[in-house]
C-alpha cells in the first residue's frame, strides 16, 4: 500500500520569486525608497545579491550549474510568452505587454536596407501584403521575374 505526502516549500526557487516580483511590479514602482530608486529596483537587487551567495556556495559542490539573473529573467519571458505565467499587469500596460510579446518578427524593421535592393522590394511587398489582401490575390498570379535579368 504507497501512501501519499504532499509537503508545502517554505523556500522558493528564484525563478518564483522573480515571477513574484514582476507580479507585484506595478506597486513596488510607485514606492519610493528615498535613494533614487523605487521598492522594486531595490528587490530586484536584494535577489540578484541572493543569486550572487548561492552561486559563490555552490561553487565548491561539482556538477552544479551557476544561475544567471539574465538566464532567469529569459525563462520567465519565454512562460510569458506561452502563456504558463501571467504577470497580472493590469489594463493598458498588459495589452501593451500582449502585443508586444504577440508581435512576430517585422523584416521591413531590419536596418541597413538600400532603397532598390531585393530586400527593401521583399520587405516592400511583405508590407502592402499585410495590408491588403487584394493585393496578396493579385501577387499570387502575376509572376515576379527572378535570376541573373530580375534585378
Amino acid at each position: 500500500m504507497a501512501l501519499d505526502v504532499t509537503l508545502s516549500r517554505t523556500n522558493k526557487t528564484f525563478q518564483e520569486q522573480m515571477q513574484d516580483l514582476l507580479s507585484k511590479k506595478d506597486k513596488l514602482v510607485k514606492q519610493d525608497v528615498g535613494d533614487g530608486r523605487n521598492k522594486y529596483q531595490v528587490e530586484v537587487n536584494n535577489l540578484k545579491k541572493k543569486i550572487k551567495e548561492y552561486n559563490k556556495s555552490q561553487a565548491k559542490k561539482d556538477g552544479v550549474p551557476k544561475v544567471k539573473f539574465g538566464s532567469l529573467l529569459r525563462n520567465i519571458q519565454k512562460d510569458e510568452k506561452e502563456g504558463k505565467f501571467d504577470r497580472g499587469a493590469e489594463g493598458k500596460a498588459k495589452n501593451a505587454m500582449r502585443k508586444k510579446m504577440a508581435q512576430a518578427k517585422d523584416s521591413s524593421r531590419d536596418g541597413g536596407v538600400h532603397a532598390g535592393t531585393q530586400k527593401d522590394r521583399a520587405n516592400k511587398l511583405a508590407q502592402a501584403a499585410n495590408d491588403d489582401p487584394e493585393y496578396k490575390a493579385m501577387m499570387k498570379k502575376k509572376k515576379l521575374k527572378t535570376g541573373p535579368g530580375g534585378r
